[in-house]
């Protein structure tokens, strides 16, 4: 696989409070991915860029907030 796909998986960093704690109490950490990656990409990309052995890769698909149109009476 090339190179330049891993680069459109791994999107940024999550950070927030709830990442924070996450990575301080299990080593784990929170990335941004592609919707298209599975995985494996995500893993190998990970090991790829950061030099690292990834045990583990949980991926959470969440939906957007709804948006309200016009005025609720």
């Amino acid at each position: 696989m090339s190179i330049e796909k891993y680069y459109n998986v791994v999107l940024a960093p999550v950070v927030s409070e709830k990442s924070t704690l996450v990575g301080e109490q299990s080593n784990q950490y929170v990335f941004k991915v592609s919707k298209r990656a599975n995985k494996a990409d995500v893993k190998n990309a990970i090991e790829l860029f950061f030099n690292v052995t990834v045990t583990a890769v949980q991926i959470l698909n969440r939906k957007g907030k709804e948006s309200v149109m016009g005025k609720a009476w």
